[in-house]
């Protein structure tokens, strides 16, 4: 078994006055146990969840470090998985197909939420961490809000 990690997950505990900074280290304390397997994550989320926490840490240097530990550094919790080239016209017909029917219930998908289910499909993981619903019908989601 396998999790991959959403950007909300870190940015939880990266920056103590996210409102899941607290759901997120419990959240952590499960994953070390190591019944949940593999903890893995990409380079789309790093992205996304480095720029959210510039900006909503207004560049604060201490989540900058506890983010790159977590990320690279000492406390590394996730093998960050590589999106491969091939990968990309999947996401982007995953993307199309998931935001123009009808979305009167849903929101739109970004495209890194996209690129994790590919991800995710072409490894076999089957589950996620992440407080964002749109992934429901996708990937079974662990510790829902």
């Amino acid at each position: 078994m396998g999790v991959f990690l959403d950007t909300g997950f870190y940015l939880g505990l990266c920056h103590p006055k996210d409102k899941y900074a607290e759901l997120s280290e419990k959240i952590l304390k499960e994953l070390a146990i190591g019944n949940y397997g593999v903890l893995y994550t990409s380079y789309f989320i790093i992205n996304e969840v480095t720029t959210l926490a510039a900006i909503r840490s207004k560049n604060n240097l201490k989540v900058f470090n506890h983010l790159e530990k977590l990320l690279w550094g000492s406390e590394k919790i996730a093998t960050i998985l590589p999106f491969d080239l091939n990968f990309e016209l999947e996401t982007w017909q995953l993307f199309k197909k998931e935001n123009t029917i009808d979305l009167k219930e849903k929101k739109t998908m970004s495209y890194t939420d996209i690129s994790s289910i590919v991800l995710c499909n072409h490894h076999q993981i089957e589950y996620i961490v992440s407080f964002d619903s749109h992934f429901d019908g996708f990937l079974q989601r662990i510790f829902q809000v």
